[in-house]
């Protein structure tokens, strides 16, 4: 299984119109791309302009394939206009020798995780849209990589699946950085202190296995806040305005 993550930042209230060109032309356009298993579209919802189109693939090279096609270059650009504006300008000589601004295009981040180091035990693919999913991401010792992969079996998973309201949990892994995206229905109540309990306990049972400069950041704060800086583990919840899964 490879899985892309496809950030991009969109104006805000436009969120619907963008949720349905994308089921009209990506989740389209997806459903008879060779090795597609999955199509999502999410929004953060603490920061509205920042969404993810989370896709899963059957192999690293069905992925490629689609990106080489030229069919993820058009799909982009077909949502283009629900693109957060930049700030930035652009200055050009034009062939009058007039300056002409033209403002930066900002285009999406796109990172892939491959999961031949997780082990496909770990997905369990579900028949419901996710009403919403959480993306936590982390780093350890480079040597305790598969140290953690052993904690997240036997600790972290039974932690999300005791949760009213969890579908499905994946782990990915990229060198020694690590993304845990759950999911969950609607009867999930996704307020600051599940993030902080979630992230509280998560810390606590891989504490020796981070970088020895974020278990000095987590043991000099107060216990209110126990769990390590946003530079080093990122927690952000995202609702899912569509998806469609293409495989069963």
């Amino acid at each position: 299984m490879f899985l892309r993550m496809v950030s991009v930042g969109i104006r805000a209230e436009h969120a619907l119109k963008i949720a349905e060109e994308y089921d009209r032309n990506v989740v389209t356009a997806l459903r008879t791309q060779p090795g597609c298993s999955f199509a999502s579209l999410l929004q953060n919802i603490n920061d509205t302009t920042d969404c993810i189109s989370l896709t899963i693939w059957n192999t690293k090279s069905d992925a490629d394939e689609y990106e080489k096609s030229g069919v993820f270059k058009r799909l982009v650009e077909s949502l283009r206009t629900f693109y957060e504006e930049s700030n930035e300008w652009e200055l050009k000589l034009t062939d009058d020798l007039s300056i002409d601004y033209t403002p930066v295009q900002i285009d999406p981040t796109v990172k892939g995780y491959d999961d031949a180091d997780t082990e496909k035990k770990y997905i369990r693919k579900f028949n419901i849209t996710p009403y919403a999913a959480t993306v936590i991401t982390l780093s350890v010792q480079p040597d305790k990589t598969q140290d953690f992969q052993d904690i997240f079996v036997t600790k972290v998973i039974p932690k999300f699946t005791e949760h009213k309201g969890f579908i499905h949990i994946i782990l990915l892994r990229k060198s020694n950085e690590f993304n845990i995206i759950s999911f969950w229905d609607e009867t999930i109540d996704f307020n600051a202190s599940f993030n902080d309990q979630v992230l509280r306990s998560l810390t606590r049972s891989i504490f020796e296995m981070l970088p020895s400069s974020v278990q000095w950041q987590v043991s000099h704060k107060s216990s209110k806040a126990s769990f390590a800086s946003s530079e080093e583990i990122t927690a952000s919840v995202y609702r899912c305005l569509t998806g469609e899964w293409f495989s069963k």
